[in-house]
């Protein structure tokens, strides 16, 4: 598993005889004198309930993933959509919740692309290619926005400097989960510089916001995201 930016977590459900079983992982920084290293603890639980609880927050992150997008696309209501290819697993969690939200608000969502991302067990391996990218973008024209749930794109100096700079809002998905499909984590200075040089509009990933709002159900959407993910925007000028 790959634990990327500080933090991650993967969530990985598999049937355990006859029963859903969830394993989450979370990788945390531990610093020794002069030794940085990761831990690695493996949570399990079973039964449908709990199971229930664990993909909680991946339905929010698809909520608020609707709201953002809503929020960047304005009066401009087809959304352009990159998912990972049916070789990574079938529709996630995050996805369909995503499609539900836009679709209570009367956008819609449209394939732009189902991007190869490589095998998943190899995480130093995946992620999303310049070419499908910029095919992605080719067939979102004229939409509001483009929401890739395939992760950031793999991109070069070069690849970015042939970026025309009139594309729709790009929002990325960098979380280690996608509910009960793995996602596609990102390095976090890797997506501020997207970020900052107006490729990307948005990123979510993994980790708390900091002063996670302590009103309202806890199991709310609001609340559930702000204590499993954080918002990266660019940084102001």
């Amino acid at each position: 598993m790959l634990c990327d930016g500080g933090y991650s977590s993967y969530l990985q459900l598999s049937k355990c005889t006859g029963l859903k079983v969830a394993i989450m992982s979370y990788c945390a920084p531990i610093k020794a004198p002069g030794v940085a290293f990761l831990l690695c603890l493996g949570l399990t639980a079973c039964g449908p309930s709990k199971t229930d609880a664990l993909l909680q927050p991946s339905q929010a992150l698809g909520d608020i993933l609707a709201e953002e997008t809503v929020r960047m696309a304005g009066a401009n209501k087809t959304i352009a959509l990159i998912t990972p290819d049916a070789q990574w697993g079938p529709t996630s969690l995050v996805e369909k919740s995503f499609k539900a939200a836009l679709q209570a608000q009367g956008y819609s969502a449209a394939l732009a692309k189902a991007a190869p991302l490589g095998d998943p067990m190899s995480p130093k391996r995946v992620g999303l290619r310049p070419g499908d990218f910029f095919e992605a973008l080719q067939n979102a024209t004229g939409a509001g926005a483009v929401v890739s749930i395939a992760g950031a794109p793999l991109l070069t100096p070069e690849d970015a400097g042939s970026l025309k700079p009139d594309h729709p809002p790009i929002l990325v998905i960098a979380t280690a989960a996608l509910g009960e499909e793995p996602g596609v984590p990102g390095n976090r200075t890797r997506l501020q510089n997207l970020l900052n040089a107006n490729i990307i509009q948005l990123a979510i990933v993994d980790g708390g916001e900091d002063g996670a709002p302590s009103s309202g159900p806890k199991d709310s959407p609001h609340q559930l995201f702000a204590q499993h993910y954080r918002i990266l925007r660019p940084a102001p000028h």
